[in-house]
């Protein structure tokens, strides 16, 4: 009888292990994807979606500005942040991130962009950029987007070689002729 309740009492700490292991691996990413998304924020950006646009003096030497109408962006390498130039009092509208975004790094391969997704619970579908939705980036070969489902804003990891070059968190839908 003492062989058998500990036996049993074995296995319920070993399936208790278990189950405290896979926990712990799904929830090793440490970034809340869909709640900055939802926010319109990027984890490591100081701007999120919906701030105004700063002045260009107020930009120092730390960003560059481009104006284009409703394409114009202001810069500093790592996030390009886009807004229409044209409204009275522009704000951010979008955000492109070139570097760390969402808690990962340039370069990281897309299984572990989507088993973080998978392990946040994140729907999403991989499929080629469609024409023109990778304006952010130089035109090049071998492609892939992995598009977010369910958010409230629209964002894309963009992977080039199945490697993470970019991501775009899109509050308002544009077309490419910035309508």
């Amino acid at each position: 009888m003492k062989k058998a309740i500990s036996l049993s009492l074995c296995l319920v700490l070993l399936l208790f292990a278990a189950a405290c292991k896979d926990k712990e691996k799904k929830d090793e990413h440490g970034v809340d994807i869909a709640y900055f998304a939802d926010m319109g924020a990027m984890y490591e950006s100081e701007f999120k979606i919906g701030d105004k646009v700063p002045l260009e003096k107020d930009g120092g030497e730390e960003y560059f500005f481009t104006k284009a109408g409703h394409w114009s962006c202001f810069s500093n390498g790592e996030f390009a942040y886009y807004y229409d130039e044209r409204e009275k009092e522009p704000e951010i509208y979008a955000i492109a991130a070139f570097s760390n975004c969402m808690g990962f790094e340039a370069g990281d391969i897309s299984i572990e962009v989507t088993d973080a997704l998978d392990s946040q619970g994140i729907e999403y579908v991989t499929r080629q950029p469609q024409d023109g939705e990778d304006f952010f980036l130089p035109a090049a070969q071998n492609r892939e987007i992995a598009e977010c489902k369910g958010l409230k804003k629209s964002l894309i990891f963009v992977f080039e070689d199945n490697a993470l070059c970019a991501a775009f968190l899109e509050g308002v839908k544009y077309g490419t002729d910035g309508k």
